[in-house]
Order: C-alpha cells, then sequence, then structure tokens
C-alpha cells in the first residue's frame, strides 16, 4: 500500500472517530461498560524509544513508542481506575471504568523503558514471561524470521513481511523449522538486533521488588493447542516451578501464547492451579466471562495515535473501549460460561 492511500485510510478513520466522539457515542460505550462493572483488560508488549523502533525485526502490532506509552500512561492514570489482575473482579459499578494492563513475552525494554514510567505513576501491571526464553537475543521466531528476510530485502521494514509471517503461524513447528533452513541455505545468518532481547532473571527479580506481579505464558512459548495434552502440561509446569523458585511466590496466572485456547487446554490450565488466564480475544471481561479465558484489548501504536502521529484519547476510546463493548455486545452468554464464571467469583 503506498503512502497516500495509507494517510487517505488513516484520515478517514480518524474522521469517523473524531464524529463517535462529538457525538458522545464513545463516551456512551464508555459508561455501559462501567455500570455493567465490566474491566478493560489490556495487552502490551513492547515500548521502544525512537533508535528501537527503527532497529527492531518486531512488528508494529506489538510495538509502543516511548512517547505515545507516556500519554497513555498518563491518560490511565487520570481517566480510568487501574487495577491489579489479581484483585480485579468484574461486577463492581465503580466511578471510572476500571483497567488492567498486561504486557506479553517478557522484552527487555520492559524494564529499560516501561517500568520508569509504570513506577513513576505507580500503577499496577502483570507481565507474563517464558522463562525458558528469559536473557535470549530474538527467542522468538517472527523476530528471527524478518531478521533473515532483511537479508534478501534489506530496504524492507518488519511490516512489509507480515504475509510471510501470517503464513508461518498456520505451520507446523516442523514446518517452520524447514521454511527456516530453506531461506538460510541461500543467505548467511540473520544478524540478530540486541533491541531484540527478553529480560533477565536480575531484571525480573527488580521488577518484582519494585511491584510488577510476574505471570506464565508457557516455559518456551507454543501453541498449546498445537500440542499435547502431556507436552502442554509440562510447558506449564516447568515454567510454574521456574518462576516460584524464583520470586518465591505462588504463580497463578497465566496468558496463552498467542492466545489459543480450547476446552482443552483450558481444563490444563484449570489442573496447573492457575486462577486466572488471558487470552486475545476482543472483547471486556464481564461477570459472564470465563475467568480462565479472559478476553484483552491489544494496543499497539496504530490504534491509539491520529493524524499528528501523538496519542489521541478519542482513538483510544474507539480501538480500545468502544471495540470492547462492540465486542461484549455481541457475546452470548451461554449456561457452560456463566457456571463458570460463578465457580470463578467464588475463589
Amino acid at each position: 500500500m503506498n503512502s497516500a492511500l495509507r494517510y487517505l485510510r488513516l484520515l478517514a478513520r480518524c474522521l469517523w472517530v473524531q464524529f463517535l466522539d462529538w457525538s458522545g457515542f464513545l463516551g456512551s460505550a464508555e459508561e455501559a461498560l462501567r455500570e455493567r462493572g465490566a474491566i478493560l483488560v489490556l495487552t502490551l508488549h513492547r515500548v521502544l524509544d525512537e533508535t528501537s523502533s527503527e532497529s527492531t525485526n518486531s512488528l508494529s502490532g506489538i510495538v509502543l513508542r516511548e512517547r505515545t506509552f507516556r500519554r497513555l500512561v498518563r491518560h490511565l492514570a487520570t481517566q480510568y481506575d487501574t487495577v491489579d489482575l489479581a484483585e480485579a473482579t468484574p461486577g463492581k459499578t465503580t466511578s471510572r471504568l476500571q483497567t488492567v494492563i498486561t504486557f506479553d513475552d517478557g522484552w527487555r525494554d520492559n524494564y529499560t523503558t516501561a517500568f520508569p514510567i509504570i513506577q513513576a505513576v505507580a500503577l499496577p501491571v502483570t507481565i507474563f514471561v517464558c522463562p525458558a526464553l528469559l536473557g535470549q537475543e530474538q527467542p522468538f521466531w517472527p523476530e528471527r524470521a524478518v531478521g533473515l528476510l532483511k537479508t534478501m530485502r534489506n530496504d524492507q521494514a518488519p511490516d512489509d513481511f507480515s504475509p510471510v509471517i501470517e503464513r508461518l503461524k498456520r505451520c507446523t513447528e516442523t514446518q517452520r523449522a524447514r521454511f527456516f533452513r530453506r531461506v538460510s541455505l541461500n543467505n548467511p545468518p540473520a544478524t540478530g538486533a540486541d533491541v531484540d532481547r527478553t529480560l533477565s532473571w536480575s531484571e525480573v527479580l527488580e521488577m518484582n521488588l519494585g511491584g510488577v506481579r510476574f505471570g506464565s505464558h508457557t516455559n518456551t512459548h507454543p501453541i498449546l493447542t498445537a500440542i499435547s495434552p502431556e507436552m502442554a502440561r509440562y510447558e506449564l509446569r516447568q515454567s510454574q516451578t521456574a518462576l516460584e523458585s524464583a520470586l518465591d511466590k505462588p504463580c497463578r496466572y497465566f496468558a496463552y501464547p498467542n492466545g489459543d485456547c480450547s476446552d482443552v487446554t483450558r481444563q490444563i490450565v484449570s489442573g496447573a492451579g492457575f486462577t486466572r488466564a488471558v487470552t486475545t480475544a476482543h472483547g471486556a471481561w464481564t461477570t459472564s466471562s470465563d475467568c480462565l479465558a479472559v478476553p484483552r484489548m491489544n494496543v499497539s501504536e496504530s490504534n491509539v495515535v491520529g493524524l499528528t502521529g501523538h496519542f489521541w484519547p478519542a482513538m483510544f476510546r474507539y480501538a480500545i473501549v468502544w471495540k470492547a463493548w462492540r465486542a461484549t455486545r455481541r457475546s452470548s452468554t451461554e449456561p457452560r460460561v456463566a457456571a463458570q464464571a460463578a465457580h470463578c467469583a467464588g475463589r
């Protein structure tokens, strides 16, 4: 897509958001969620400064610029009631809509860039990590794939390879390994970007002492629905053991890699002793939600900034609050989910 077309689409989107804001529709959606006692659980991944934003191999869908994150945090601190995942309970009517901040994967910029900003306003945060992948450079295959593809077309940005990454997501681990071998045969090994490094254990311990809560994202980030139940149990057990040993506290919170879950994986997560687990399904967390399949809303640069490239509260309301409200309205409350929600409320 050329830049002129991208700009026109962004302009049309901003005009639509402006209309929804001026007309009061965005405010009404937020009020409806608040009155219902709903909670917005936000999914973040990476917070990068300007230099790192240019050198990362991560796709833009998981990246926030530092300046945007600063304004987002300020907005959450002043306009919403941000609560700890461990203490969040849907159904309570509060004066402001409740939000929960979560980070997936455990990137090092969570410590170097996001942590000081969060600490300054004392907002609770939960970070889901893969213990076996801590302290590594490009431990996740999408960044490695982008880095390798860049050796073939070094004038391309990471998002230019999005179609390839999406196809690889639908492949088995064996098929992805075959892709890496094939591409590597005709190209020199991809040079890793140091910016694409995960947290070290010492950084995890420091953040833990600073009030950050840590949860499991499995041990090595497999898609649980794509592996055997036995392997899934092993992944959960290994991650729990590592985190509980290092932090000297129970690990009861879990995030499904890629958000993929099923009845079988939910039972495995429950059997492992996790009391709350989050997905990537859109929506707000309500009393009818399954506490082991909590919906979240992804936050990235493109869905919270306007034409100026700066954080725009109306865009946040549209992309996060409005869309969560719409997704929650569309969802139906089935007896099984209602029973699970009632069980969660009694935990």
